[in-house]
């Protein structure tokens, strides 16, 4: 083939974004956007409240929440966020992310979920608990989840290369930024500060992580299918 007959760059990745968002239009991702829906709904009366009240600040307003608000603000912990960057970020890692749904069935995509949120927020409430010179600490935020979808997507696509789609390449691209996110995270807070420590980050990506190396396990088993 002759330089000139090489197909033109722009060309290739015009291709590549169609393939994109052909694979993405097709899978399915209505869990992770009932998700991002809830997300959003409470995002939006943050906004509101922070009006009416006259808050200086979405983050203000949700501190002031967790200190009066008492045990239904924490029930609400992985639906608030700090601000609009926060808020923004986390939902578009989730929309970005959104297609690993189809590797799970419902039940166990929604089972995936909880577990990932109920472990993120735990663990990251116990490390501040533990080593935070603050009376009252508060973890919130759905990142956790993101950074378990990026763990699984990550490890899924390792063990399975040639069964792994553009989507699934651009979702294990986030697992290593995730990974490269949390290894930072640790080695600038241990041992001097623990409390700097994301336990929902860390425990999120762990989690991820795991649940990719059990999919590949089963997987690999003659007869399985691709729906745990």
């Amino acid at each position: 083939m002759q330089p000139g007959d090489r197909p033109a760059p722009t060309a290739d990745w015009r291709a590549f974004v169609a393939t994109l968002r052909r694979q993405y239009r097709t899978a399915r991702i209505r869990t992770t956007l009932t998700v991002v829906a809830l997300t959003s709904a409470v995002f939006l009366l943050q906004l509101l409240a922070t009006w009416a009240t006259d808050a200086p600040s979405v983050r203000a307003l949700t501190a002031f929440l967790f200190l009066e608000g008492g045990d239904a603000v924490f029930l609400l912990s992985p639906f608030l966020h700090r601000g609009t960057a926060h808020f923004l970020s986390n939902v578009l890692v989730l929309l970005v992310l959104a297609p690993q749904e189809r590797h799970f069935s419902p039940g166990g995509y929604w089972l995936f979920l909880v577990a990932a949120a109920t472990l993120a927020l735990g663990v990251g409430y116990a490390v501040l608990a533990a080593y935070s010179p603050a009376p009252n600490v508060a973890v919130y935020g759905i990142s956790g989840l993101g950074y378990a979808l990026g763990g699984f997507a990550l490890t899924r696509a390792v063990g399975n290369p040639d069964d792994a789609s553009e989507v699934d390449l651009i979702a294990a691209v986030i697992g290593v930024s995730s990974v490269i996110t949390v290894v930072v995270n640790l080695l600038t807070s241990l041992p001097g500060s623990p409390a700097g420590v994301n336990g929902g980050h860390l425990t999120g990506l762990a989690f991820g992580l795991l649940v990719g190396a059990l999919w590949r396990a089963r997987s690999a088993v003659p007869g399985a299918t691709d729906a745990p």
